[in-house]
């Protein structure tokens, strides 16, 4: 089989990552277009149980992966992967990574992070190690900068191994723009807490699925 017979029939699979808590409008529409940009077989949305980073969720796991069903139900080639959010400890992209490589061995993986993530993706558990599995895409954020580790490395991947496209390659950084939507889940829980309207900031089977189970609801609410 030549390389070019083997890249068509080797399955291309995107990994996109966040708390989701709600998913709304502006993780989906950048989920579609980066599936239809790099020609994703699946686009997987992992959602994490405990972010190394970031502190505890408002929402319970089990509610947070209900309301991704719901949103992605009609959109083909995106798909959910639970396994970090089924973990009871942080959770280290570097092993989900590991599970997936071994799972698809022969799968071209992509790993699409923020340029605010990016900036910091020294701070990253075996973040070498990642490189060595799958290939990054750094999604350009509104008001996200590079530091100085990642315009060196950047610059250091691009004299190693030139201007590429990933076609199968470990290693591979791209940065790419997609369309961004000033959507915040912090702003909808907000929103939620309040009384105020969410309306087109998420998908309507989710607001509902919000409303049906009270969730973000102020404990104490202003009178």
């Amino acid at each position: 089989m030549s390389n070019r017979e083997q890249r068509s029939t080797t399955a291309r699979v995107g990994l996109f990552g966040g708390t989701f808590d709600p998913v709304h409008f502006g993780h989906l529409r950048p989920a579609v277009e980066l599936a239809e940009a790099y020609k994703l077989d699946t686009l997987y949305l992992l959602p994490n149980h405990r972010p190394v980073h970031r502190g505890p969720a408002s929402a319970s796991t089990e509610r947070r992966i209900a309301m991704l069903h719901l949103a992605i139900e009609a959109i083909p080639n995106l798909a959910i992967d639970a396994r970090e959010a089924l973990r009871d400890k942080p959770s280290y992209t570097f092993d989900t990574l590991s599970e997936i490589r071994a799972e698809q061995p022969a799968a071209t993986l992509l790993f699409f992070l923020g340029l605010d993530a990016f900036a910091k993706y020294d701070t990253w558990h075996n973040w070498e190690e990642i490189l060595e599995m799958a290939n990054l895409v750094v999604v350009d954020r509104p008001n996200a900068q590079h530091s100085d580790f990642s315009t060196d490395l950047l610059a250091r991947q691009r004299r190693s191994v030139g201007e590429v496209i990933i076609d199968g390659r470990c290693g591979v950084i791209e940065q790419c723009d997609v369309t961004q939507l000033e959507i915040s889940a912090t702003d909808i829980r907000r929103r939620i807490a309040k009384n105020l309207s969410v309306r087109f900031l998420l998908p309507a089977t989710v607001s509902e699925y919000i409303s049906a189970q009270s969730l973000y609801k102020a404990r104490h609410p202003s009178k």
